[in-house]
């Protein structure tokens, strides 16, 4: 009996003991698992941590990293600017024979296919040009003159109907105020004698540097048509090795794409100087071919272009055939520049070029305001080269990003082994 007490208090001890235990051996398996989940720091890093500085959230260091790298390439591209317009004389004429050079190559290239050399096929296409651009200016250069006199005599009817008007008309000016506007007129055009003599000797070094620049344009011209993929290889070689494949490939795309936008603005232009040329001939003008060239060429010169064509030609005919056929001339510029807004530039320039409006718009608004007319004649082409190559370059990024297929297979490696017969046998 007295063992059997004895044992009793022995057996509570022993349970609690035991319970203990193990609720020290929970708590430490506890802290095992939370050490090997959550390393905790040691003192020295705490320390340490504790020395530095707040760290600066991810996003702000993305930010930064976006802003640096923005502001050089907006630098850069500003300084190539500051450049290019310190060296106008030389790099407009250049500007001009890549776009004349991205006109005339399809031409070069079927010359080429049917059996003319390089140098006979640059040589054509450049003489073509050449025999086309002065016919028009002959053309127009010689009805012009045949119509001079006509069309002073028409001014000076014009002008005396016009003060008739003033005088008679509903406004009822009294003629010595008449007279009295048109001595003022007449004493500032005797003051501004002078200054029309220096603009006629400014007229006349850059009626020199506009030759010398048409020169140095067909010079070139005609080099890039001769040897254009050799001077391309040229320059590609300055670019890295590992990036000279896409960088090849996206420039190649960037060249398809301005000679289609060039091809499809020449023939957007020839549809409106013909249009402007049978309108001014159907309501009787005699100038004709000169409003159609006029046209024409202002055409090449976005949204400004039209508005002068169809300012100039509006008014030769209303100074030559009265108010009713000027309307009329009016009406007919606004049908040519509706055709070529809904009809020629969706259908050929968009399939050209997929660029927005709005992007167009403000690149011509921008390259007015660093340009002024050239600004605007070059930022077209400029965009659409430059969507091409940039597109280009997405597409080969996001490629590279791609997984690669597994080695086995057989589609991929079938094409390795066509690759690879194909180029065993070129060798």
């Amino acid at each position: 009996m007295a063992h059997s007490a004895s044992e009793g208090p022995r057996t509570g001890q022993d349970a609690q003991a035991q319970a203990t235990q193990t609720q020290e051996a929970n708590a430490k398996e506890a802290r095992a698992e939370e050490q090997e989940g959550v390393q905790l720091p040691s003192r020295a890093e705490l320390a340490a941590q504790a020395a530095t500085p707040g760290s600066v959230p991810h996003g702000i260091k993305l930010a930064a990293g976006w802003f640096w790298r923005l502001l050089v390439i907006g630098a850069g591209i500003y300084g190539l600017w500051r450049v290019m317009a310190l060296l106008s004389a030389v790099m407009i004429p250049l500007m001009v024979a890549v776009l004349l050079a991205a006109a005339l190559w399809p031409l070069r290239t079927f010359l080429h296919r049917k059996g003319a050399s390089r140098g006979a096929a640059a040589g054509l296409s450049l003489l073509l040009l050449v025999l086309l651009v002065v016919g028009i200016f002959t053309l127009v250069g010689t009805q012009i003159a045949s119509q001079s006199s006509e069309l002073a005599d028409a001014s000076v009817a014009s002008y005396e109907q016009f003060m008739n008007w003033l005088g008679n008309g509903p406004l009822n000016i009294h003629q010595p105020q008449i007279d009295a506007w048109t001595e003022k007129v007449t004493e500032w055009a005797k003051t501004q004698q002078s200054a029309a003599a220096g603009l006629a000797t400014a007229a006349g070094s850059t009626v020199g540097n506009f030759f010398a620049g048409i020169a140095l344009a067909l010079f070139a011209l005609f080099y890039f048509l001769f040897e254009g993929d050799r001077i391309a290889r040229a320059g590609f070689q300055l670019v890295p090795r590992d990036a000279r494949a896409r960088i090849i490939d996206a420039s190649h795309r960037g060249w398809i794409s301005l000679v289609a936008y060039v091809r499809a603005a020449v023939i957007v232009a020839f549809v409106d100087g013909l249009g402007a040329g049978i309108g001014a001939a159907a309501v009787g003008s005699n100038l004709f071919l000169a409003i159609g060239a006029l046209t024409f060429i202002t055409a090449f010169i976005p949204l400004l272009g039209a508005f002068v064509a169809g300012l100039v030609s509006t008014s030769v005919v209303l100074l030559t055939l009265g108010w009713v056929k000027g309307v009329i001339m009016l009406v007919v510029f606004v049908l040519v520049m509706q055709l070529e807004a809904h009809v020629l530039q969706p259908f050929l320039l968009g399939k050209a070029v997929s660029i927005h409006p709005l992007m167009v718009l403000y690149g011509i608004a921008v390259g007015g305001v660093l340009g002024g007319i050239v600004g605007v004649l070059f930022v077209v082409p400029l965009l659409a080269f430059a969507n091409a190559f940039i597109r280009a370059m997405v597409s080969h990024h996001q490629d590279s990003d791609e997984p690669a297929p597994p080695a086995d297979d057989p589609v991929t490696d079938g094409k390795n082994g066509e690759q690879e017969a194909a180029g065993a046998a070129t060798a």
